[in-house]
């Protein structure tokens, strides 16, 4: 069995590990990680067998929309099979006949040899080689990249570079954004965490805590780096879709008063139709634009995978599932009164509300999988976690960059989405998860509020909220 190789390319060159893992014939996941960029190389018997980046310009969707060979609506239809199933893009591409083998095959190499050009560019970064992952090939897609040469083209196209760069020299590049999730940073984290909570812990509560937090830290890398899927939605929310879908004609419009009660059946339908986006100044942010962006034939086949008996949901009496249910949808409905005044649209401001807990819901979803008590110290490292967990799940979601604010507001954040959603969490404090930072609230408002909160939780048997006589 070979051991796990791990090393840095200042040390060991991009184009040396391209040829050692040809040269030796290396089976296996090969990883780099370059700031919160990540290539990912798989390997059998010294041949590269996939490629795949994590920004969103590097996913085949998106490269097959800008080279022209599928057009926008059939790739919205594709993905939302993808993104609810373990079937992988290019086998729904060739099982429904919307390429060829050669053809696909010559789209995929190609954008895998620009993922991998790109990162003979990068001066600094990890690698990590696994030999024990288990290499699934693509479908009948064959690459011919070979180590030795690519290590060769990639050289000669660095020093051509290099060369144009020194003719327009300028400033430095910044060094590239990076996660708090590492490994050899947990023990830092860890004591953060403790300075913050401000009460000591006895020798070994401390040791079980250490444990627990360091494996809490490996989960979370590990679900930054997973790719793209579709949330479970609540049991309720796939009733009233099976309704939609049994009427004909279908009207996909029915769907936007079924997500405003849902986070996330919301957030499936964002992150759908920002999927092809690499700008994320043009990305939606409304249930209403996201549908109008997909069509109705990508939305029909979302929602009828999302509420299909093979998709999990989120079962009826989950504590979890209700609190941040009842989060989330408090503090829609209180920013969707106070948008107007933070310049917002009332529809955006709302779905800003809904989407503020998703990053807490992704915590506690890891936290049914590991043992980790609930106390001062999960909390705290919950609260010392999530604003960096928010701020790559937007990235990695094509969220536009207004829900980023929210999704890793640590409470300091200045602009008017996250300050609106703080003053919507303050005008429903009893609802709230987490510290609830002091904010102008309008009194009046805030019976009519905890009315119309309350008929929607009647509506979603959720438990009532208290309202103030006046």
């Amino acid at each position: 069995m070979t051991s796990r190789l791990t090393g840095r390319l200042e040390v060991f060159g991009f184009a040396d590990l391209l040829q050692w893992m040809e040269l030796n014939r290396r089976t296996g996941r090969l990883t780099l990680e370059h700031g919160r960029d990540r290539r990912v190389l798989d390997w059998r018997e010294g041949q590269i067998v996939y490629v795949s980046g994590s920004q969103p310009r590097h996913r085949l969707g998106v490269h097959l929309l800008r080279s022209g060979a599928l057009p926008a609506a059939t790739l919205y239809e594709l993905l939302a099979r993808n993104f609810t199933s373990q079937e992988n893009l290019t086998r729904l591409i060739l099982d429904a006949g919307f390429d060829t083998l050669d053809g696909l095959s010559l789209r995929v190499e190609e954008l895998a040899r620009k993922l991998l050009f790109e990162t003979f560019e990068w001066k600094e970064a990890r690698f990590e080689y696994d030999p024990e992952f288990r290499v699934q090939p693509i479908l009948r897609i064959g690459l011919s990249l070979r180590g030795q040469a690519l290590a060769f083209e990639g050289v000669k196209a660095l020093d051509d570079n290099t060369r144009r760069r020194r003719r327009g020299a300028g400033a430095a590049a910044p060094e590239p954004p990076t996660l708090p999730f590492e490994a050899s940073e947990a023990d830092d984290r860890f004591w953060d965490v403790l300075e913050r909570l401000g009460t000591p812990l006895e020798p070994e509560e401390a040791r079980a805590s250490h444990r627990q937090f360091v494996e809490f830290t490996r989960r979370l890398r590990e679900r930054v780096a997973r790719h793209v899927v579709m949330h479970p939605i609540h049991e309720d929310t796939a009733q009233l879709l099976q309704q939609i879908l049994r009427k004909s004609p279908i009207d996909v419009s029915a769907v936007i008063p079924v997500a405003a009660l849902d986070p996330y059946l919301t957030l499936d339908l964002l992150i759908l139709a920002n999927a092809l986006s690499i700008d994320r100044d043009n990305s939606v942010g409304t249930a209403p634009d996201a549908i109008h962006r997909v069509g109705a034939r990508a939305v029909t086949v979302l929602i009828d995978r999302l509420s299909g008996p093979d998709f999990a949901r989120l079962p009826e009496g989950d504590k979890p599932g209700a609190v941040l249910r009842r989060a989330a949808v408090a503090a829609a409905v209180a920013a969707g009164r106070y948008a107007e005044r933070y310049s917002i649209t009332r529809e955006r401001g709302y779905t800003l509300g809904l989407l503020h807990t998703v990053a807490y819901a992704e915590m506690l979803e890891l936290l049914r999988q590991i043992e980790f008590p609930s106390g001062p110290f999960r909390a705290m490292a919950l609260e010392t976690y999530r604003p960096a967990l928010g701020a790559a799940l937007a990235e990695s979601w094509g969220l536009p960059l207004d829900f980023e604010s929210v999704i890793s507001d640590d409470g300091a954040e200045p602009s008017a989405a996250a300050a609106l959603v703080r003053t919507a969490r303050a005008a429903v404090p009893s609802c709230a998860i987490g510290a609830v930072t002091h904010e102008s609230v309008e009194p009046m408002w805030s019976d009519e509020i905890a009315h119309e909160v309350n008929v929607v939780f009647d509506f979603l048997g959720l438990e009532a909220v208290e309202v103030k006589s006046s």
